[in-house]
């Protein structure tokens, strides 16, 4: 995408935003043509796209830059526009807050509000589990009595054994874990919790007489979290335990909040994906879809089918003049065309305020697909003015190519006067 398409993009995102007003195909057409710095006069637009020199000069830009100063709070002329709307792009990209790997439309607050509102937060420390493992009975009396002064619910284990049938039965919060002990160590004690999925995020605290750096290494290295060596004191337990419940608690929020942030983020593309008034594909996701079924088309050497089809004498504002009514039409047009098109690799999407394009992968249909689309339509009280390309894909065919092509038979559609088809190959 080039600068022009950003600031237009900016630009009909904004004038939406501001004043909850879509921009006409044919607004667009003058956008582009001042972004570009063009020397078309209104006349030219006119006679290129197919509308009388009066209503473009009277009615349709005059509206433009009406919508463009309401939304930018300042005089919006054919001569300033670019510059302006450069300088708002820059404020914009300066102060914003979030940013996502992929592009994304604007976030809707109530969606933001919603996951902020759900994020858990990290509350005092509660009853913590702790399963003490000795083989020495007045160690683990010694121990539990400290712990459970302290409010700490605490379990027993007098071997290896024991310890891993008791978390297998009631998951603990923390283990604190002798070295020595007969049949199995405490090094294979803390090996086997962490080898398991379930339990490899339980905190072990090494307690044990053994105080050279090899033990204190070996029992790191076999998953431990801490290390007391005993004669132990008291405070240090008592710390040190506390800090390892911390840390679990905290690491639990974290692996809570980054659910919810996954949860947001495949929302937030959902939304990114999907027009929000026709609920068709929207641009970004039509181009996307576009592009990977030509380099496919390139790579099968099949051929690959486009449509365009613009709404024709649209009525914004409906008989009664309520915008609203507008919305509704365009919505129920863009549904029709939805159910007619139901090929499983087939994608309509929004190309413009009242142009919308369909994706056919296999064109052996298309033609019969755009009558059906123009009968469709018909139901609603609307027509389409259709313009259809089919190509080859191939390095002697580009993209931009395929799409001007297509272009050129809606324009020629209109200029018959709509509610037909034209087709075109390359």
């Amino acid at each position: 995408m080039n600068d022009t398409d950003d600031i237009l993009n900016f630009a009909e995102n904004l004038i939406h935003t501001k004043t909850d007003t879509y921009c006409s195909e044919l607004q667009r057409q003058i956008l582009i043509t001042a972004l570009q710095g063009e020397r078309k006069t209104y006349d030219q637009l006119a006679e290129d796209c197919g509308y009388s020199a009066k209503y473009v000069k009277q009615d349709v830009a005059p509206k433009l830059w009406q919508l463009l100063s309401q939304a930018l709070n300042q005089k919006i002329m054919k001569a300033n526009v670019r510059s302006v709307l450069e300088q708002e792009m820059r404020s914009a990209q300066a102060t914003q807050s979030v940013s996502l790997s992929s592009p994304i439309l604007p976030v809707k607050k109530e969606l933001t509000d919603q996951f902020a509102s759900s994020l858990p937060v990290v509350s005092p420390l509660t009853t913590a589990n702790i399963l003490l493992v000795d083989d020495q009975p007045k160690n683990l009396r010694l121990l539990s009595d400290l712990l459970e002064e302290q409010g700490y619910e605490v379990q027993q284990a007098i071997n290896g054994t024991v310890a891993l049938q008791a978390i297998a039965l009631d998951r603990p919060d923390l283990v604190l874990l002798d070295i020595h002990m007969p049949e199995m160590d405490g090094y294979t004690v803390c090996q086997q919790i962490k080898a398991d999925p379930s339990t490899q995020t339980i905190p072990v605290i090494f307690v044990s007489a053994l105080d050279e750096a090899w033990d204190k290494v070996k029992a790191f290295s076999a998953g431990g979290s801490d290390y007391i060596t005993k004669p132990f004191k008291v405070v240090e337990v008592l710390a040190r335990v506390e800090n390892q419940l911390k840390i679990q608690q905290l690491q639990q929020a974290l692996i809570a909040q980054n659910a919810q942030l996954q949860q947001a983020i495949q929302e937030l593309q959902r939304l990114a994906a999907i027009d929000d008034l026709t609920q068709v594909a929207s641009r970004r996701r039509l181009d996307a879809y576009l592009l990977t079924c030509w380099q496919q088309a390139i790579q099968a050497q099949t051929p690959l089918t486009l449509m365009l089809a613009q709404v024709d004498n649209f009525n914004f504002y409906g008989d009664g003049g309520d915008p609203e009514t507008g919305d509704r039409a365009l919505h129920q047009i863009a549904q029709a065309i939805k159910q007619t098109v139901q090929g499983t690799h087939d994608l309509v999407g929004r190309y413009g305020t009242l142009t919308f394009a369909v994706v056919l992968p296999n064109p052996s249909t298309a033609e019969q697909m755009a009558q059906d689309l123009l009968k469709a339509v018909s139901t609603t009280d609307h027509t389409l003015s259709i313009g259809m390309v089919t190509a080859q894909p191939s390095a002697d065919v580009g993209l931009e190519e395929f799409l001007e092509g297509c272009d050129r038979s809606l324009q020629q559609a209109k200029r018959d006067g709509g509610n037909g088809l034209i087709k075109a190959s390359l």
